[in-house]
């Protein structure tokens, strides 16, 4: 307690040195806890606008040929996938991209993109929802719905308008409500609507339709164990393996790797920050023991010994790297935990930053290191100052 008590005295004593020695060590420990997270948001941007578009890590995409459900037919289609995908923890979309008249009250029509899907495209590519609902992802066709994109509900209105969809031409356009609004990437007006309602709504639609595209995804499973369960979507639906390319789409893998590397480069620079800090309060600590040199004196000759008078020297500089650390973790956790959450937009598809406990704890146990480091050897020199030399001085 007496120990702690000096070292109290001794920090206010000396408040200004002890300021700047913690303020370079707070920049330290803030670029490494910035950095950390900075690196996390960077990556996310990257990762959200790649799944957004192409899919979450290890998405792979095929074709189901047009003759097969034309054959099988579609419920068939969708029996198989939610079989062998669905009931075994995976995500599958199957998906037809139309262009469709669409009209809304008192408007004139206007051609947009839809995409009729069946499964659960937000879990195969990351489609943040800003309002309403999802589709549904089972097969019932009443009371059907769409869901529109960024871009569509600015040319078309916001969820509960009714639009009129015309995917034939030959025939009148069906009524369907807006259920919700997502954020998909797309510059362009999207909709999406069930594959399920609008081929019962207009049955020929997919009679023109080349191919459906599918597109699997399941978290924590590689690409080979994908790659099995389309194989065994083919075979219960009797496509010839040779006519069903499979491939990779999404680019998430490539992505991480370019984004690691380069994070670990700046992650080095605040490592060198931290060492630079240390460095500057081990100059501060041999400047200060010769400045101090009789006042150390004073306490040696009323009876302070060497081990109090290098414990006092060492608590303080370790004190110092304390105290700058728990202040830049604060201020890094207010950044990370307040700010950033109420600035981030809900349409916007980033996930909120998580706090980097790991490199908090690294950047407090460096600053630590640094400051024992810093003051170590000033309280050796502190133990050996030359009594009747000071006192002379």
């Amino acid at each position: 307690m007496n120990v702690l008590v000096d070292v109290v005295r001794d920090l206010r004593s000396h408040g200004l040195r002890s300021a700047l020695s913690g303020l370079s060590l707070f920049i330290g420990i803030l670029a490494v806890v910035g950095v950390v997270t900075t690196g996390d948001v960077v990556q996310d941007v990257f990762i959200a606008t790649a799944e957004q578009s192409h899919g979450r890590q290890v998405t792979v995409q095929t074709q189901i040929p047009k003759q097969t459900v034309a054959t099988r037919g579609l419920p068939a289609v969708i029996r198989a996938l939610h079989s062998r995908i669905a009931e075994a923890g995976g995500a599958y979309a199957l998906a037809y991209e139309a262009v469709a008249t669409v009209t809304r009250v008192g408007d004139a029509p206007s051609p947009a993109t839809i995409t009729l899907v069946d499964g659960a495209l937000d879990r195969v590519r990351r489609l943040p929802l800003v309002s309403g609902h999802r589709l549904d992802p089972g097969t019932a066709v009443y009371p059907g719905g769409l869901v529109a994109n960024l871009a569509a509900v600015h040319r078309f209105g916001s969820v509960g308008t009714r639009l009129t969809i015309g995917l034939d031409p030959r025939l009148a356009g069906y009524p369907q409500d807006l259920v919700g609004e997502i954020t998909d990437g797309n510059p362009a007006p999207m909709l999406y609507q069930s594959i399920s309602s609008a081929t019962y709504l207009q049955p020929s639609i997919l009679s023109t339709a080349a191919r459906l595209d599918l597109y699997v995804h399941a978290d924590l499973v590689g690409e080979q164990a994908l790659r099995s369960a389309i194989q065994e979507v083919d075979a219960d639906l009797g496509i010839d393996p040779s006519e069903a390319e499979i491939i990779r789409v999404d680019t998430v893998g490539q992505l991480v790797a370019d984004l690691d590397t380069t994070r670990l480069a700046f992650v080095a620079i605040s490592v060198v920050t931290l060492v630079v800090a240390g460095i500057g309060l081990l100059n501060v600590g041999l400047s200060t023991v010769r400045d101090r040199a009789k006042e150390l004196t004073i306490r040696r000759a009323t009876g302070a010994t060497r081990l109090r008078v290098f414990v006092l020297v060492l608590s303080s500089s370790i004190a110092v790297g304390l105290v700058a650390a728990i202040a830049a973790i604060a201020v890094a956790a207010i950044a990370v935990l307040v700010v950033v959450p109420h600035v981030l937009s809900p349409s916007s598809p980033l996930r909120f930053p998580v706090f980097p406990y790991g490199a908090a704890i690294a950047g407090l146990l460096a600053a630590l290191g640094a400051s024992g480091c810093g003051g170590v050897i000033p309280a050796f020199l502190a133990t050996r100052v030359n009594m009747a030399d000071a006192l002379r001085e």
